[in-house]
């Protein structure tokens, strides 16, 4: 105790009630700074307060005040305090902000306040909050504070410390109130994210230092113009290129001055950098470069983009996807068909692919030496036997379902013809998984393997492993052919009869197809494909059917 200087210091005492030594307090009346530590006293007489008219400090930590006690409402505050700006209640058993609030909102001249080390934040405890407005300064470190009991904290504060106070979010709508907050303590905390654009036009200190945040940015603080001090050390960071770009804006510009750099930063993830000091970590430029990195995908993407298009024109791949969807919706029909027991046997013993440019050969020389003969073969090509109306790749893939061989007359023409190529995938595709030993090739003239397109690659195959059938030029040869191509069809077995009632059949006059019933053989046996020419000839042909013509429709020559 110094009565001089009017100051009284009262510790370590073990009856609180020494205090009572004047009942009224009248001793109150002359001390300026009154200091009550480890005295463990539990309340406050109501007479006490209104004593304290020249009190300028107060301190009363390290005792065991409560709320019920330290604030009766039965007491009159009213003119308690006048002179008092710096209260110290730390290290008590308080709980209640807002029985503290409704306390000192009568201290007139309070400015500081100190209520460290107690009890204070919990939710139910921080409602309807009223706090003297001079107040600038308050010390609330290590209290179990929950963000919303932010709400009941003096929005007059210049500085506040809310350190090791277990607050895992902050609430952003005190700050925005809290206009002339300049400094802010929150080391210690459980904080796991930097809020988006905090927004403070005041602050210029900020320590967040210990809490558990890994990614900060430039965005976090962009909002707080007067900052300068920022202590963000001891976090578990995660080294990104948003965090590298953070500290190198933030070093580079010196308007943030961070007071724990550079050894207090370091990585906690990823795995690899664990440990590694913040200020040796340095990215790539094309992994942190959005702009870069956007620019390298797009470029990337267009060149493989335009090697697929290569690759798809030079291996032919739209030919061949546009094929495989024609070909699977036929088979489709084809076996719903055969599984309704529409189709049973083939209908023709081979079908001859060629192109217009071998029409003649096939008409005037094939088709004459097969089937018109003792045994005939039952053969089908597209001018004659394609059902009108009907899709070409229908027709073309239906009739090779339909044939047991598949003869292909192979010549230069055939390889450039869009339709023959089709034809042969389709046969391809008939005999996967099998042999091709239901395809007859006849080469019309000698071919160069390297001129075949890279879209016969089973052509090419074929040519290589299988043998062929060469028409030759010479006449005394070529009886010799038929009979090997005759031995290579077969015996010619009977067949089903055509799945139509009306056989589509087409007699070639100049560039027009007629389509008429079928016309049955009337030639004697063993007359030869000549001797039918020579005893029917070619104008009494075009006069019989003249009234045919009259009543059918016209079509084009389809040639493939």
């Amino acid at each position: 105790m110094d009565a001089k200087t009017n100051l009284y210091f009262f510790r370590y005492i073990s009856n609180p009630d020494i205090l009572r030594f004047d009942w009224r307090f009248t001793w109150f009346n002359k001390v300026k700074e009154l200091s009550i530590q480890h005295v463990y006293f539990n309340s406050v007489p109501c007479d006490a307060w209104v004593e304290m008219k020249v009190v300028e400090i107060l301190d009363a930590s390290n005792n065991r005040l409560n709320n019920e006690f330290l604030f009766n409402k039965q007491c009159d505050y009213r003119g308690a305090g006048p002179n008092l700006h710096t209260l110290n209640m730390s290290r008590n058993v308080l709980t209640s902000l807002r029985d503290l609030s409704m306390l000192t909102k009568e201290f007139k001249q309070l400015h500081v306040l100190d209520i460290s080390y107690n009890q204070m934040g919990s939710a139910e405890t921080t409602q309807d909050c009223v706090w003297q407005i001079n107040i600038t300064r308050i010390i609330a470190h290590h209290n179990p504070f929950v963000s919303e009991a932010l709400q009941c904290l003096p929005t007059t504060v210049q500085y506040l410390d809310l350190s090791y106070c277990d607050l895992d979010q902050l609430d952003m709508m005190y700050f925005e109130k809290a206009t002339n907050l300049k400094e802010l303590l929150l080391s210690g905390n459980k904080i796991k994210y930097i809020p988006f654009k905090w927004k403070s036009q005041s602050l210029q200190s900020l320590s967040l230092d210990g809490n558990s945040f890994g990614l900060i940015s430039k965005a976090s603080f962009q909002d707080m113009p007067q900052l300068s001090q920022l202590r963000a050390g001891n976090n578990p960071f995660h080294c990104t290129c948003e965090l590298h770009a953070f500290v190198q804006d933030t070093i580079s510009k010196a308007k943030v001055n961070l007071t724990d750099w550079p050894w207090n930063y370091r990585c906690y993830h990823p795995e690899a950098l664990l440990n590694t000091v913040i200020s040796k970590f340095f990215p790539s430029h094309v992994a942190c470069d959005t702009r870069l990195v956007i620019i390298i995908c797009v470029v990337t993407t267009a060149a493989v983009i335009l090697i697929l298009m290569l690759i798809c024109y030079i291996f032919d791949l739209p030919w061949y996807t546009k094929a495989t969807y024609q070909i699977i919706r036929a088979k489709y029909r084809y076996h719903k068909e055969k599984g309704a027991g529409e189709l049973e046997n083939f209908t023709y013993h081979a079908f001859i692919s060629y192109s217009h440019s071998d029409a003649d050969w096939v008409r005037e020389q094939l088709l004459p030496s097969l089937e018109n003969n003792k045994n005939p073969y039952r053969l089908c090509i597209h001018e004659r036997d394609f059902m009108p109306g009907k899709w070409i790749i229908d027709n073309i893939i239906d009739n090779i379902e339909s044939s047991r061989k598949v003869i292909f007359i192979l010549s230069r023409h055939f390889v450039n013809s869009e339709w023959c190529n089709y034809e042969l995938y389709f046969t391809q595709q008939r005999a996967m998984g099998k042999t091709f030993g239901d395809v007859i090739l006849v080469m019309m003239e000698p071919m160069d393997a390297r001129s075949i397109p890279s879209k016969y690659c089973r052509l090419k195959k074929m040519l290589s492993t299988k043998t062929y059938l060469e028409w030759p030029q010479q006449v005394n040869l070529q009886a010799f052919f038929w009979a090997q191509l005759r031995s290579v069809l077969g015996k010619p077995t009977m067949i089903r009869e055509e799945r139509h009632s009306v056989k589509s059949r087409t007699l070639s006059v100049g560039e027009v197809s007629v389509i008429g019933p079928p016309i049955e053989d009337t030639r004697p046996e063993g007359a030869t494909p000549n001797a039918d020419k020579e005893a029917v000839p070619k104008d009494e042909i075009i006069k019989r059917n003249d009234c045919e013509l009259s009543n059918q429709r016209q079509i084009p020559l389809v040639a493939l």
